[in-house]
C-alpha cells in the first residue's frame, strides 16, 4: 500500500513538472508597436510599425527581421555591443 502511494505521488509530481516545462517552452510573442530602427540605424528610431513574429525586438525598437530564431538571437546579442557590422 505504501509503495502504491509513493508511486502515485511520484507520477503526479512528474506530470506536473512536464506540464510546467511545456508551458514555459512556448515562444514569447510581443504585441503592439515599436520603432523601426532599420530605417535610421544611426539614431535607432524610425516610423512606428506593428511587431511581427519574425522581428528581433529590443525595448521599443525593431532591430531586424528573420524567420530563423538563431539569427534573431544573434541580432539581439550584437545590437549595441559596439561590434562593427
Amino acid at each position: 500500500m505504501l509503495i502504491t502511494k509513493i508511486a502515485l505521488a511520484t507520477s503526479v509530481a512528474l506530470a506536473t513538472l512536464i506540464a510546467a516545462e511545456a508551458a514555459n517552452a512556448q515562444p514569447r510573442h510581443q504585441s503592439g508597436e515599436a520603432y523601426d530602427a532599420q530605417v535610421n540605424p544611426n539614431y535607432g528610431f524610425g516610423p512606428r510599425v506593428t511587431i511581427q513574429p519574425n522581428d528581433a525586438v529590443t525595448g521599443n525598437r525593431v532591430i531586424g527581421r528573420d524567420p530563423d530564431p538563431f539569427v534573431r538571437d544573434q541580432l539581439l546579442r550584437e545590437y549595441g555591443s559596439g561590434h562593427p557590422d
